[in-house]
C-alpha cells in the first residue's frame, strides 16, 4: 500500500478529532486518540529515545499502529476500531 496523502491524513485527524471518548477509560481513551494525532502529524518519532521514555507500551502501540497507517503499511484507520469507549 502507497503512503497515505497529506489529504488522507488530515481527513483522518479531522475524524480522530470528531470523537468523544465515554466512560470508565475517558481520560486513557482522550489520550489514545491524541497520540495517534501526534503520530499521523509527524510529531512521534518511533526511533527516538523519547519514544520508550515518555510512552508506555500500549501508547507505543498505538502510536505505531497510527504511523503503519500513515506509512501505508497497516490497512486499519486509527479512527475506527474504538466502540464503545467513544460516542
Amino acid at each position: 500500500m502507497p503512503k497515505k496523502t497529506e489529504h488522507e491524513i488530515a481527513t483522518e485527524v479531522a475524524a480522530l478529532r470528531k470523537l468523544k471518548p465515554r466512560g470508565l477509560w475517558r481520560a486513557k481513551t482522550e489520550r489514545s486518540i491524541e497520540i495517534q494525532i501526534d503520530a499521523l502529524q509527524g510529531h512521534i518519532d518511533e526511533t527516538s529515545d523519547e519514544f520508550a521514555m515518555e510512552l508506555n507500551e500500549d501508547e507505543q502501540d498505538i502510536a505505531t499502529q497510527a504511523i503503519n497507517w500513515r506509512d501505508g503499511i497497516g490497512n486499519d484507520q486509527p479512527s475506527t476500531g474504538w466502540g464503545e469507549l467513544v460516542e
